[in-house]
This record gives structure tokens, sequence and C-alpha cells, in this order.
């Protein structure tokens, strides 16, 4: 990286990053595709050969890498007394693909204590070694027209563009002798979002019957071989859903953060708020060949439950905290909370409603000199349970915590120099 500054109101930075990345499976003779591909061992007559197994899927060796050239610069402007820009931009390539990015970004000085920031720039996701591997890779999942666990396989597709995104956000800071504030609007768009095809989708058109059935009979098997069409859905013995680019997700949002610190007689004492409400996550459409396999619809508010490019989102999540610090002593409280949301897998039912989810924790911390510090933590003080939800375990484990009442002891020792 190189550093440096063209004037007194130029400063910038220059740099080229090498990245590689190697992947390897070695499975055993069970479980090796090319040596065991059907149920008998030894036979390679079978059909469909996807193993000697039936949920747990053999694979082939695999070995690959993938390696990223990134060159890049930054520079900082001031554009005047109450003016600061940057301007960045990043080139990056990955064997065929290439992506040029670039970044623009203002603090404006409104008035003494107000500010105004905002930010523009395009983003850019090459896929995975992973994503581009083809071979099969099979797990088991919940498949809801069915009603029961199927074999789902996932492979790779090397014709996979990179995704991208174009993003912005406009925001406020409030800067007075005690109290600082932000709050910013952030705006994500995204194209051809790399995810796997939606298994949930091809299930549901399978039942369906008729041209829906047509349209996705390929990626079932039935006893009789795949892409046959001949069975229920309740028969189908798995299901596949390949890495794919999905047209996109639009999401918005903002966040606000807020910390004071407040003298009283020979202690202080602090507040602060942070919080993020998740405004949009609209999903768009998924075709198969003029067939509407996953419809467009919004994310934001909902469990989620079998949707594979969003996960739950409760609207609101935020953080409290209160302080009092005094000579080398801390105490320091904080109450996190999640709003409720929605399990649309369960709507007009008593699963509908996931209630708001709230714990309370207490830090006590000492400095008792230069070299040692000690600390005592009690995480979820009030021992709250996790909400409800009505899926395999009972809560909601992207989004809160089973943990109950916890209590750490924390010493930390620094050695003199």
């Amino acid at each position: 990286m190189l550093k440096g500054a063209l004037t007194d109101e130029t400063e910038f930075a220059t740099g080229y990053q090498f990245r590689r990345l190697g992947v390897g499976a070695v499975p055993n003779r069970p479980g090796d595709l090319a040596l065991t591909p059907c149920p008998v061992p030894d036979d390679r007559s079978c059909p469909d050969q996807f193993g000697p197994f039936h949920f747990t899927g053999g694979f082939f060796h695999y070995d690959d890498s993938q390696t990223v050239h990134r060159f890049f610069a930054e520079s900082q402007l001031r554009l005047g007394p109450r003016i600061r820009g940057q301007v960045a931009a990043n080139y990056e390539f990955h064997g065929s693909v290439r992506s040029f990015d670039p970044k623009v970004a203002l603090r404006i000085e409104l008035a003494e204590p107000l500010a105004l920031r905002t930010s523009v720039q395009t983003t850019f996701r090459t896929p995975s070694v992973d994503d581009l591997n083809e071979d099969l890779n099979t797990g088991l999942q919940y498949v809801s027209a069915a009603g029961i666990y199927k074999a789902i396989d996932t492979y790779g597709d090397k014709d996979l563009v990179p995704e991208r995104a174009f993003t912005y956000n406009v925001g406020l800071i409030l800067q007075l002798a005690r109290l600082r504030a932000s709050l910013d609007y952030w705006d994500y768009d995204f194209k051809d979002v790399i995810d796997v095809f939606p298994y949930e989708g091809i299930a549901s058109l399978y039942a369906a019957g008729g041209s829906q059935r047509a349209a996705v009979q390929q990626f079932v098997t039935c006893p009789d071989g795949q892409g046959t069409g001949t069975c229920d859905v309740q028969s189908v013995e798995r299901i596949e859903a390949g890495f794919v680019n999905w047209p996109g997700i639009r999401m918005s949002g903002i966040d606000l953060h807020m910390a004071s610190r407040i003298p009283v007689g020979e202690a202080i004492v602090s507040f602060g708020v942070d919080g993020t409400y998740t405004r949009e996550f609209f999903v768009r459409a998924l075709d198969l060949n003029g067939t509407e396999v996953f419809p467009a619809h919004e994310a934001a508010g909902k469990l989620n439950w079998g949707n594979p490019i969003a996960p739950p989102l409760p609207q609101w999540k935020t953080s409290f905290s209160a302080g009092y610090h005094v000579g080398d002593y801390s105490a320091v409280s904080y109450l996190n909370t999640v709003s409720g949301y929605t399990n649309g897998a369960f709507a007009g039912t008593e699963f509908e409603d996931i209630d708001r989810f709230a714990t309370l924790d207490f830090s006590v911390l000492q400095r008792t000199s230069e070299q040692l510090d000690w600390g005592l933590s009690v995480m979820n003080v009030l021992g709250s349970a996790p909400p409800l939800v009505r899926w395999e375990q009972s809560y909601d484990g992207f989004t809160h915590s089973p943990k109950g009442r916890r209590i750490k002891l924390q010493v930390t020792y620094r050695p003199g120099s």
C-alpha cells in the first residue's frame, strides 16, 4: 500500500492485494461416487448415481482454488471549511470476471453541533469456489408440501455471474457537550443474488400437478427415476436445488445511536441507545421458464421459515445501556430487546405471532492497577426464556438465545514494560 498527500487539502492511498483460496475434500470408499455410485458396492449400473446412502450423499474427490487480484485507491478531500469528501475505487478480477466499483462520500458541517453525511457506492461479490462446484451435496430438509423430511441435493454452477449491489446512505450527526447522536437511513439494492434454488417452491409446484409439475419435475426423483413425474409429492425421494442467480433483493432501514456522559459529583453517569429498524426486505420473484417458482414478497417482520434467501427479520433490534463510573470502578447494565414478528407458515393460528424478547445484562469492573483489571458479569439476569416458535428447536436460534442466567468472571493482566 502507498500513502501520501497531494496537497495540504488532499490525502491518498493506493494498493494491490492478492488472495488465493484453496478447497479440497477426499471421501472414503463408501462415500466416493467414483467408486461406489450405487447402493450395491462395485455396481455402476443404477440410473441415479447418488451413492449407497439416502440422506448422507457421497461426493467426488474435490480439489479446486480461486485467485483474486485487487487494485484499490482512496482519496480524502477537504472541499472547504465545512465540507470533507472521500473518493474511492476498487477493481477486482477473478479469472474472466472483472468489476470496477467506485464510492463517493461527503460530510457537511451544517451548523456548530450538526453535520450531514452521505455516501453512494457499488459493490461486487464473485461466486465462491463452492458455489461453482457442480458436484452434488446432499442434506436432509423438511418439505412442507410433503409433510416429511426429504433428501435435498445441492450443487454449484460454473455459469453463475457475480452478485452486485448499489447502496447509499444519508445521516445526521449531532455533537453537543455531553451528547453524541446519529441517525442514518440506508438503502441496498442487490442484483443477481447467489443462493440455492428454493426446494420448497419446487415441491409446491410439483404437488400442484399439471403444467406446474411439468415445469419442475426435472428436479424431482421418484422411485422409478429422476424427472419422470410419476409419483405424488409424499413419495418423492429427492429434490435437486442448485445454486442460481436470484433476481435480487431491495432492503432499507434506519440506524440510531445516542450516547451521553454526565458528571454527578465525583462520578460519571453514562447512558446509551443503539438500534436498527429494518424498514424493507423485498425479495423479487424467481421464475423458471415462465413459471413463478418463488413469488415476490416482503420479508421484513417475518420468520421466513423455508425461505432460502431471507433470514428471520424482526424489524426492531435495540440495546439500552446505563452506567455509573467512579474512580477505578464501573457498573454498567444493558437492556437488549428484539421486537415481535410473525410466522407465516402458521398464519391464522396461535403460533402466527412470535413475542418480543428482552434480556438484561449487568457488569462490574475494577482497574486495580495499570497491569491488572477484573470484571464480574451476569448475563440474562432475569433468566428470560426465548419466545415460543413452532419449529424443531421451539425457538428462533438465529434471533434469540436459549441460554438462561450466566455468570462470568474476567481477569486481565498486562505485564509491565
